[in-house]
């Protein structure tokens, strides 16, 4: 057959093209987020979107039975996939179809009946019961019972002991959380309430909805006799108090004037930073002395001792700070925790100075002769001391470069790098390298042997002008 010129073209490039490649076969996801100081934490295969936590708690036995729905997107064909999650799973379903699964330690591996495709938006839904307050961290926290209730506050982890998920910063999500409890009692978690339900029987569900992205170990909920505070602050952020009733009325009182302060300090960091990143503000004043407080998202939570010797603004400070840096823009490695816990105490100095307290160059001398009794300068801040992410050194001398960085570019650029941070960022991730990028682009300064010497050099930065000590450092 003779073929007309077009055809053979047409056939020529039939010919030549090259064969459409064929769609990857469903693999397994990986149990791990693949953070080398935390490899069992988080999983791969698929992004979070949503979850969806539906909780019925006891009180008096702690027992906890949940019932939550993960909506997430597939990010290749999956065979099979992981949640993490310390409690018992009963049931599981996938797209509403009854799927398999197994459990090793905190990893639950769900086997869907149909493979999921890649792009593939798809729901998860396990049932788990349970007492997680068995399970604490210790100082790191978990799931706490108290007489009254209990609550969830933990860093790096405390998800697992509540809910499945991919526990890891760097998947983020929106949320709805629902608890059932006795009627008696005050719920309380993170962004806003959106109803409360009396069931009769002596229940009540209580509902609250998180609109912002968020990490896992920011989630929170607290169970208890709680005095509820509302009201909005003079820049027009709404906020939610919970103080918890069994506080000594002297811990109580100092505590109450302490979150106090929180409208005036969000308002006050908003013109530094940015607008405040999310829909509402707060904070939960929990009993137990568990150690710590944390930056939970919208709801940071403190507990009473914190107040034992009266008012103490500067815990707030910090953990508000955090709403920024930490949560707002977040970890993409756990390493970096720098990021969050330096930007936070410089930014609780920033606050002192400006309620009436030291000058910031007055603390940055107090700091760095702390930082000489204690010998901190043998730590490294980035990477921050694997397994001991929260060295206090990491705290110390991660504030002390964000005050050496004024000190060097002036406080207007030092300003503007921080707040183009946080807005560049917002709701994202941040790295070291990411922010040093950011701060010589702003400042037009080569910075790079700065960082060196303030975060990765084990022993005390030079005495000059260029490393950011100002004359007659001591």
């Amino acid at each position: 057959m003779r073929l007309t010129r077009f055809a053979a073209l047409a056939l020529t490039g039939l010919l030549a093209a090259p064969l459409a490649p064929a769609a990857a076969a469903p693999g397994p996801g990986s149990p791990t987020a693949g953070d080398p100081y935390y490899p069992g934490y988080g999983n791969g295969g698929y992004d979070v979107r949503h979850y969806a936590i539906d909780l019925a708690y006891d009180v008096p036995s702690g027992h906890l039975a949940g019932d939550t729905t993960v909506r997430a997107r597939a990010s290749r064909g999956l065979s099979r996939f992981n949640l993490d999650l310390e409690l018992r799973p009963r049931r599981a379903w996938v797209d509403g179809v009854p799927a398999s699964w197994s459990r090793q330690g905190r990893e639950v591996t769900v086997v869907p009946v149909e493979p999921l495709r890649r792009g593939q938006v798809f729901d998860v839904r396990l049932t788990y019961a349970g007492v997680p307050g068995d399970k604490g961290r210790g100082y790191l926290g978990g799931w706490t019972e108290t007489r009254d209730g209990g609550f969830a506050a933990g860093e790096p982890e405390a998800a697992t002991l509540w809910f499945p998920s991919n526990d890891h910063p760097v998947d983020k999500a929106r949320y709805d959380v629902r608890v059932t409890t006795d009627a008696t009692k005050d719920v309380v978690s993170n962004g806003t309430l959106v109803s409360r339900e009396d069931l009769g029987d002596g229940l009540a569900t209580s509902h609250w909805r998180t609109r912002d992205p968020m990490t896992t170990y920011l989630a929170t909920v607290a169970i208890g006799d709680y005095e509820i505070r509302e009201g909005t602050s003079p820049g027009g952020t709404p906020y939610v108090f919970a103080i918890n009733e069994h506080l000594g009325r002297a811990v109580r009182t100092s505590a109450t004037r302490s979150v106090a302060r929180t409208p005036d300090i969000i308002d006050f960091y908003s013109r530094i930073f940015g607008a405040y990143p999310f829909e509402t503000s707060g904070g939960i004043v929990v009993r137990p002395p568990i150690g710590f407080a944390l930056e939970n998202q919208t709801r940071p939570i403190y507990p009473g001792q914190f107040f034992t010797y009266g008012r103490n603004v500067g815990v707030i400070a910090h953990e508000l700070a955090h709403q920024w840096f930490g949560d707002s823009v977040s970890l993409r490695r756990w390493h970096d925790t720098w990021l969050n816990e330096g930007f936070a105490t410089w930014s609780a100095s920033l606050w002192a100075a400006h309620d009436g307290g030291a000058g910031l160059t007055r603390q940055f001398r107090r700091n760095v002769r702390l930082m000489d009794r204690t010998d901190g300068w043998r730590t490294k801040v980035e990477p921050a001391p694997r397994g001991d992410i929260f060295d206090g050194a990491v705290y110390r001398r991660g504030g002390l470069t964000l005050q050496a960085l004024r000190n060097r570019v002036g406080a207007t650029t030092q300003e503007r790098i921080l707040r183009t941070w946080a807005t560049r960022h917002r709701y994202g991730h941040g790295t070291t390298a990411a922010f040093v990028r950011l701060a010589e682009r702003v400042s037009g300064a080569d910075l790079g042997p700065f960082f060196r010497a303030w975060l990765h050099t084990p022993r005390e930065p030079a005495h000059t002008r260029a490393n950011g000590f100002p004359r007659s450092m001591r």
